[in-house]
C-alpha cells in the first residue's frame, strides 16, 4: 500500500485497486489506539480475470477465510495455493509482500491491516533480546485466531458505542497470541516454519542440556518433525545448523563463567560440554581468536 492507513478510504481504495468492486461489508479503523483495520468483504461470483493485490508497505495483513474458497495465489511469479481454501483459515501476509490471485467461486472474507510498528513494540516489551516477525505463510486454522476475529466482528453489539475500544483490546490479545505461536526472528528466511513457541522450546531445551550430547533427533522430536526437516527449519530461522548453533551457545556460557571468573577450566569444560579443558581451549581459541587464559587477563580475572 503506498500510503498510509489513517482513513476508510484508503482502505477502500486498496481494495479497489486489488480488484474488489463489491461494496465492504465490514470497515472498523483505522482504530484509536491500535491503528489497526478490520474489513471484511464478500462477493458472490468468481474473479473475471486474475487480479494484483497491492503491497502494503507498512502493514501487515492477515487474511481470513470465513468460507471455503476456490483460488489460485501467487508470489513472485511462484505459486502459493491452487485450489480450494478451506472456511475458518488464515494467512499472515508481510508488509511489502505484493501476490496475484484468481477466485474461482463466491467468498466471504475478513482481512486485519495491523501496523509492523505495533508488532515491534509488542516484540520489545517481550523483552526475549531477539526482534521478531510474524509469520505464517499458509493457511493455517486456529480456533483462537477464528474466535477472536468473531468478536471484533460482532463488536457494535458486545460494546455498542465502544466498540473501537473493544476492537483495540481485542486486537492486542490477538497480536500477543500470534507473536507467541506464529513468530521468527526478523533476520530469518522467510521460509521457515520454525518460529514462536516451538522455536523458543528447541532454545530452552538446548541451554538447559548443555553438558550433555544432544542429538538433532531430540530436538527434532520437541517439534514432531523429522531430523532432516527439523535441520533446514532451524537453518532457515537461524542461520545455522542445530549442531553449530548448539556450539554457539556453549561457547557463549563458557565465556560468561570465564568473565565471572571463580570457575576452574576443568568445571567450565564440564559444564559447557567440551570433552575436557583441552577441548575447550582450542574450540574457545579458533572463535574468539584468543586462549582462555589470555581472554582471562583482558579481564583482570
Amino acid at each position: 500500500m503506498d500510503a498510509a492507513i489513517d482513513t476508510p478510504e484508503v482502505l477502500k481504495d486498496w481494495f479497489h485497486r486489488s480488484g474488489v468492486h463489491d461494496p465492504l461489508r465490514t470497515c472498523i479503523g483505522p482504530l484509536p489506539n491500535s491503528k489497526a483495520s478490520i474489513v471484511r468483504w464478500t462477493s458472490d461470483h468468481p474473479d473475471a480475470m486474475i487480479q494484483t493485490v497491492s503491497p502494503h508497505l507498512n502493514d501487515y495483513r492477515i487474511a481470513i477465510m470465513m468460507e471455503p474458497v476456490d483460488a489460485r495465489i501467487w508470489q513472485q511469479g511462484r505459486p502459493v495455493w491452487g485450489g480450494v481454501i478451506a472456511a475458518e483459515r488464515f494467512r499472515i501476509c508481510p508488509p511489502s509482500s505484493a501476490s496475484q490471485w484468481s477466485r474461482l467461486s463466491s467468498c466471504d472474507i475478513v482481512n486485519l491491516f495491523v501496523p509492523a510498528s505495533l508488532v515491534d513494540s509488542l516484540s520489545d516489551l517481550r523483552q526475549t533480546g531477539v526482534p521478531l516477525a510474524l509469520g505464517a505463510n499458509q493457511f493455517t486454522s486456529d480456533r483462537y485466531v477464528m474466535e477472536t476475529v468473531r468478536r471484533m466482528l460482532n463488536a457494535d453489539v458486545m460494546a455498542g458505542p465502544l466498540q473501537s475500544q473493544y476492537c483495540d483490546g481485542l486486537m492486542v490479545a490477538l497480536l500477543s497470541y500470534l507473536l507467541e505461536h506464529y513468530s521468527r526472528p526478523q533476520d530469518a528466511a522467510q521460509a521457515s516454519t520454525l518460529g514462536g513457541a516451538r522455536l523458543r522450546r528447541v532454545l530452552s531445551y538446548m541451554e538447559q542440556h548443555l553438558s550433555e550430547d544432544v542429538t538433532n533427533q531430540q530436538l527434532a522430536g520437541l517439534c514432531a518433525m523429522s531430523p532432516a526437516h527439523f535441520s533446514r527449519e532451524f537453518h532457515a530461522a537461524l542461520g545455522l545448523p542445530p549442531h553449530r548453533y548448539l556450539m554457539k551457545m556453549r561457547l557463549e556460557k563458557a565465556r560468561a563463567m570465564l568473565a565471572a571468573g571463580g570457575h576452574a577450566m576443568a568445571d567450565i569444560a564440564d559444564t559447557c560440554g567440551f570433552h575436557d579443558a583441552s577441548h575447550l581451549s582450542r574450540t574457545f581459541t579458533r572463535h574468539f581468536g584468543s586462549p582462555p587464559a589470555r581472554f582471562r587477563q583482558q579481564r583482570g580475572v
